[in-house]
């Protein structure tokens, strides 16, 4: 008789209570007490599912943590297109920068036109009133060098950073600032000013915190442009009675540009789409718009100008027409120049203006109107919606970067593991509704050279998505797992054809089936990684295959066929690959290449880039080694084919 020593599966309460924790995003301690409190058979089962749960709970806070950042930020533009007030706009951006990046000071200084420098003029948490007062050189200092040069720098440790031109470090020193990073406030090509978060302790920033800071500025810049002219409007109505109706129809511009942001600022915290930025664009400007992302294609167009229509149905600008020329010179040029750009001639008695979607230094796409009449005020809202727009696709490009790194995960623990946890594998494959208990079809697919990776791995998840499925990248490939069970040769190839098309570069695809569970999968793997490989090794790419389909190379996926073939190959061409081996000889290429063109020995010579007389003496050499009938009929196709089958397993 013997006694069950097994661990003791946890109990109701114990799943309830961790439950519980999960919901509400108890503390890592809170979890370590539950399991404290299991009897030791219980506490063996529970351990892997708390250990699951602190995983979702990190990856949830970092999630929480990005969403809160983005919203801060959004709120503040709100809030800041709001003020009308230049000193109450001042002190709230740098009060904002504060809070955001969680620095210990925030300041803000301004261009001096009149002197050429800049100067301290708001600040939060600054201390001293030397620094309050304070001056800088354009190119001086780090805020001086971020004026000159109207790009974001930051430092760890300022007082013994080299890069900087140091004429306040005494005041610098007083304060008791280390770590400072800087923006410029841009206003097209002009930098207004510069935007400062500084800690009293040494620490790095990092890239997230230095996009945020930037991001603000920008808005910033948007609303000290907004203060700045509502108060120009303000005194000339004051000073100017006599122009009233040329101030009121400024301030009424000032009024819907600031409206406009606000309105587009809602779509982006309400979850908006950017066919609503395109809509909303169209109905406030009263034209056609048009969101292109770097390569020209259309992710959103909304008008009754044909240029647009035509885009909207085509997905891509069309070519051709005058119109259409002159859209796209002004989507080019925008993007080029990072800066905003109109070309009159886009269609009857129309312009185009082109702004570029930037975040930072990198150019996200262009944003283009196409109207009769095109005014400032219409460039100014154009680039003010073209801000948003950037967060907007900040905001997606950071939750498909998420989703794309989980995938990766869960390809890993898969294919790469070896699955001590299957359970608790199960379970973070069924969050990504993947269910390991179902057949599956499994596909390999690569780019020759490996280009275009990410690329094609977001069009393989387009593709999965159809059949509720996952793809992702691991370790180097693409992998597909679509359930169910279809023809792995004909989703091979349907794969490749939407791969290829989507890449616009030949995307080779091996494919097979799985019976059900992981070990099942990894075979799978294995396989349509092997039947890859074979493809690319017969030149076959941009093309979908299953191992059925590769004939004697299907012989590959044996142990004993690979012997097999390989005592094929010794047998008919060994003497050609001894001689390679020993001399360095080049005849296994040769006569490759000798097949690949139809036995024509001009052909041959200009493929292999050697003299006519070369090749002659390289055939003899063959001869010589195979003898003289290696040329004709059944000996020339057993030469063929071993060579092509050495090919393939030197592949592999």
């Amino acid at each position: 008789m013997s006694t069950d020593l097994s661990p003791t599966r946890p109990g109701t309460d114990s799943a309830r209570e961790l439950l519980r924790l999960l919901r509400e995003n108890a503390a890592s301690e809170e979890y370590q007490s539950l399991l404290d409190a299991c009897p030791p058979g219980e506490a063996a089962w529970l351990r892997p599912l708390v250990e699951d749960a602190l995983h979702v709970r990190a990856q949830l806070e970092e999630r929480r943590r990005r969403e809160d950042e983005l919203a801060a930020l959004y709120e503040t533009a709100g809030d800041l297109s709001s003020l009308r007030d230049l000193e109450a706009v001042l002190q709230a951006i740098v009060r904002r920068a504060r809070e955001l990046l969680g620095t210990d000071t925030a300041y803000l200084m301004l261009h001096d036109t009149q002197h050429g420098d800049t100067y301290v003029r708001t600040t939060d948490g600054i201390r001293s009133d030397a620094f309050k007062r304070a001056r800088l050189a354009m190119g001086a200092g780090l805020g001086g060098l971020v004026a000159k040069t109207a790009v974001p720098y930051n430092t760890p440790d300022y007082l013994h950073d080299a890069r900087f031109e140091h004429t306040l470090d005494d005041t610098v020193r007083a304060e008791g600032l280390i770590a400072i990073q800087g923006a410029p406030l841009k206003l097209g090509l002009n930098v207004i000013g510069v935007l400062f978060a500084a800690n009293r302790g040494a620490r790095p920033f990092s890239d997230h915190e230095v996009a945020l800071l930037v991001s603000l500025a920008d808005h910033a810049a948007i609303a000290i442009e907004n203060a700045t002219l509502f108060q120009e409007v303000q005194r000339a109505v004051d000073d100017l009675t006599e122009a009233n109706a040329v101030i009121q129809a400024h301030s009424a511009s000032v009024e819907q540009a600031a409206s406009l942001h606000e309105r587009l600022t809602s779509i982006v915290l309400h979850g908006g789409a950017m066919a609503d930025v395109a809509q909303n664009l169209a109905e406030v400007l009263g034209g056609s718009i048009l969101v292109l992302d770097p390569a020209g294609r259309v992710m959103a167009a909304v008008g009754t100008d044909p240029v647009v229509e035509q885009a909207r149905e085509g997905g891509s600008l069309p070519a051709g027409t005058p119109a259409a020329r002159a859209v796209r010179e002004a989507c080019v040029l925008s993007a080029e120049s990072r800066r905003t750009r109109r070309i009159p001639g886009a269609g009857t008695n129309a312009s185009a203006c082109a702004t570029p979607i930037m975040a930072g230094t990198e150019v996200l796409g262009s944003l283009a109107l196409v109207r009769d009449r095109l005014d400032a005020c219409d460039v100014r809202s154009l680039e003010r919606a073209a801000l948003v727009t950037a967060l907007m696709l900040l905001s997606e490009r950071s939750v498909a970067e998420a989703e794309h790194r989980l995938r990766g995960e869960i390809l890993e623990d898969l294919l790469g593991a070896a699955h001590r946890d299957l359970e608790g594998l199960r379970r973070r494959a069924a969050l990504m509704g993947l269910d390991l208990g179902r057949p599956h079809t499994v596909l390999a697919a690569r780019c020759r050279g490996g280009g275009h990776r990410r690329t094609v791995a977001d069009a393989a998840t387009a593709f999965a998505g159809h059949a509720k499925g996952l793809a992702g990248e691991y370790r180097g490939d693409v992998v597909v797992l679509l359930p169910g069970e279809q023809d792995p040769a004909a989703t091979a190839r349907s794969l490749a054809d939407h791969l290829s098309a989507t890449v616009g570069d030949p995307v080779t695809v091996g494919g097979t089936s799985a019976a059900e569970g992981v070990d099942a999968l990894v075979a799978a793997h294995r396989d349509a990684l092997q039947c890859l490989g074979v493809l690319l090794a017969l030149d076959r790419d941009g093309q979908g295959a299953s191992p059925d389909e590769l004939g004697i190379y299907g012989l590959l996926f044996s142990q004993a066929g690979r012997e097999e073939l390989l005592g094929f190959v010794r047998r008919v061409i060994g003497a050609l690959l001894d001689y390679d081996e020993r001399r360095g000889g080049e005849l296994v290429r040769t006569l490759l290449a000798y097949f690949a063109c139809d036995a024509s020995l001009t052909r041959t010579a200009a493929d292999l880039f050697v003299h006519v007389n070369t090749l002659y003496q390289r055939i003899d050499r063959v001869t010589t080694l195979l003898g003289p009938q290696w040329r004709h009929g059944d000996h020339a196709l057993q030469v063929h084919l071993a060579l092509k089958v050495h090919s393939v397993l030197s592949a592999h």
